[in-house]
């Protein structure tokens, strides 16, 4: 019988990140050993934000819907001295990630100390991009109110979220007057009459215009990135005509692009700042989810609100006072209903992650039913589940 050779990766994983997923990466990739053990143990010397069985949770999570064989990667417990346990399963290796020469002159120590009992130990240095990456700095973006989907799984953005700040954030999209903001505002006052979950609204679309106006140097900045981009005939007298630029805009895709480029930064300051004040599950009202990749935003979590075709053009003609031309450039410049719902399901199913729920609007959508069905769905970890 050929002996398996086996390696331990120790990690508190408080939380698991990307830099914990290249290490795995390189060492199941490396085939230098038949399983990895990934350690997910406590250290006297660290206080923890996430208790023991849920850092298991988010770890299986991620790695397994990151792709990996759980034949070739398992992930355990890790209690008591490394390398004991290390024998104990059978691995006569040990991997760590190394992002600095702090970490180095670490590991050396450990190395030494592991070595006394046969251990080897291979040390990963870390890639450029992933050299400040590390659990704590992780925890204080999020802490800040920063977006970390860059930095880590959407599980562990979403469980960030609600475990540092109280928030749960939910998507609400859908064609322009498949009545997103309507249901997300009956929805709320629908939660403050009935007590329980606190419930609130952003409109990710208002929160946008809102840059296009004011005299603070982030909105003034993007006025003139419009003006550099768009000329001076989108602009009145009394400012930036948004209709002129719509026109624009909605006819050609890579104006629309152009545009996008201009408010990207400045639109997640505004919504950071915006989400700084909330608590509860948030409701993130947008068109455009799809179309410009917003869904790792709200951790996949999406309600999806349709309608009737005829009664979406009716209410827009009447809420907007636009031409039927006008409402038809902006409808092609949208996903379809089938599109996004395709898209949406096609994301959460890679990423392994995600609430869906999809509400048809046509003649009022039901509050309670969608109170509930958000209300079984979150927090991601229940107050059971900190056992």
């Amino acid at each position: 019988m050929i002996k398996q050779k086996n390696a331990v990766y120790p990690l508190s994983a408080d939380p698991i990140h990307n830099g914990h997923l290249h290490n795995i990466a390189v060492a199941v990739n490396s085939r230098l050993f038949d399983k990895v053990i990934v350690s997910v143990g406590n250290d006297c010397n660290k206080k923890y934000l996430f208790n023991l069985n849920e850092r298991l949770v988010l770890a299986r999570k991620v790695i397994y819907s990151s792709g990996f064989d759980s034949n070739r990667v398992v992930v355990e417990p890790l209690s008591g001295l490394l390398r004991n346990y290390a024998l104990e399963r059978g691995a006569s290796f040990i991997v760590r990630g190394c992002r600095n020469s702090r970490d180095w002159e670490y590991e050396e120590v450990l190395s030494e100390f592991n070595g006394e009992y046969g251990l080897q130990t291979l040390v990963l240095p870390s890639p450029k991009e992933l050299r400040n990456l590390s659990s704590t700095y992780v925890k204080s973006v999020a802490t800040e109110g920063g977006f970390v989907h860059n930095l880590a799984h959407p599980s562990v953005k979403q469980a960030l979220e609600e475990k540092l700040r109280g928030i749960s954030l939910v998507g609400v999209t859908g064609n322009m007057g498949a009545g997103k903001t309507t249901f997300c505002q009956r929805l709320v006052e629908y939660s403050q009459s009935n007590g329980g979950l606190q419930v609130s609204h952003i409109d990710f679309d208002k929160l946008v215009y809102s840059l296009y106006f004011g005299d603070s140097p982030l909105n003034c900045e993007v006025r003139e990135q419009i003006r550099e981009s768009f000329g001076e005939n989108v602009f009145d007298s009394s400012g930036l005509d948004r209709r002129k630029l719509a026109r624009i805009i909605f006819g050609d895709s890579d104006k629309r692009k152009e545009l996008s480029k201009i408010l990207g930064v400045p639109s997640m300051i505004k919504f950071e700042q915006e989400l700084r004040s909330k608590r509860g599950m948030v409701l993130v009202d947008a068109a455009y989810f799809t179309e410009y990749n917003m869904l790792p935003l709200v951790n996949y979590n999406v309600i999806l609100v349709s309608c009737d075709e005829q009664e979406r053009f009716r209410r827009v003609l009447q809420r907007d006072g636009m031409s039927q031309e006008e409402v038809e450039a902006k409808t092609r410049a949208q996903h379809d209903q089938e599109t996004k719902r395709m898209m949406i399901k096609n994301a959460q199913e890679k990423q392994d992650h995600g609430f869906f729920y999809e509400v048809d609007s046509t003649n009022g959508a039901k509050l309670n039913g969608s109170l509930e069905k958000i209300q079984s769905a979150f927090p991601l970890f229940k107050s059971e589940d900190r056992k």
